[in-house]
């Protein structure tokens, strides 16, 4: 059976060509295989939030948006001018001034919102390809592991402070042995890369430990994951 590898990233992701999804939906039916590696492609995809840095839009581009759609209401006149017949009466368009000025604006705008856009979906497509390459595990209530195939392993977590002079502490637990491979403060979206290789078969777990962290774990594993 040829399996289709290459193409569950792009599943995973919703990125695929409708020939192309097809194609995967009709061999996910019988191979229990790929369905086994689209969980954990999807299980990093969650993770997609984490890995891309928060990007705020210029703040001049707030300015221009809300200056383009403010109306403008003209001061009412000191004295009124004598009448005239409505039908002789000239009238003054506003859209040419206002054309003028909202035109440019806009197309001002426009640039500064394609060129935010290009740099999310750089981004994003950076860590679609660690997510085409890598291996996902979980880790409950903390967050997800990408593990790429030369050993380089990031940790995507999300979770509140650490108690005052404590720190969380990452290891890789390979076989008996509990090694060291980071620590972080917590209080929200983290993104640690470990600073061990992680093996095929090893584990990740995470632990609340003294500031500084510790060569061995001193407390129980808050979450720790399957091997990757």
């Amino acid at each position: 059976m040829e399996h289709v590898d290459e193409l569950i990233a792009g599943h995973a992701l919703r990125a695929l060509s409708s020939e192309d999804e097809e194609r995967v939906v009709v061999h996910l039916a019988e191979c229990e295989r790929c369905r086994m590696r689209l969980r954990e492609t999807e299980a990093v995809a969650a993770s997609l939030a984490y890995g891309v840095p928060q990007v705020a839009p210029p703040p001049e581009l707030r300015g221009r948006v809300l200056a383009i759609a403010e109306p403008v209401v003209a001061a009412p006149a000191v004295a009124e001018a004598p009448a005239v017949p409505a039908r002789t009466r000239p009238r003054r368009s506003w859209w040419p001034r206002f054309a003028a000025v909202a035109v440019p604006a806009m197309a001002l705008a426009l640039v500064g919102m394609l060129a935010w856009n290009i740099s999310l979906r750089n981004d994003v497509s950076a860590n679609r390809d660690n997510l085409a390459t890598g291996a996902a595990v979980t880790l409950p209530g903390v967050g997800n592991v990408v593990a790429q195939t030369d050993g380089n392993a990031t940790l995507f977590a999300n979770l509140r402070p650490a108690p005052a002079g404590h720190t969380y502490e990452a290891w890789i637990l390979r076989g008996s042995a509990a090694l060291p491979a980071g620590v972080f403060k917590g209080g929200g979206t983290v993104e640690l890369q470990l600073t061990r290789d992680a093996r095929p078969g090893d584990r990740i777990a995470v632990t609340v430990e003294p500031a500084g962290g510790t060569q061995k774990p001193t407390t129980t594993p808050i979450a720790t994951s399957r091997g990757v």
